[in-house]
């Protein structure tokens, strides 16, 4: 079971990576807040 962490603390990592890339989503992202409370009603 202990082996099963070890990948997942492997897959932490990329993540932080695209922490970067996802702030220069943030603007586009502000767009899609519109739509998408159209599609909860």
């Amino acid at each position: 079971m202990t082996v099963d962490q070890l990948p997942i603390i492997h897959y932490q990592l990329p993540i932080t990576h695209y922490q970067l890339p996802i702030t220069n989503y943030p603007l586009p992202i502000t767009h899609y807040p519109l739509p998408i409370t159209q599609s909860k009603i």
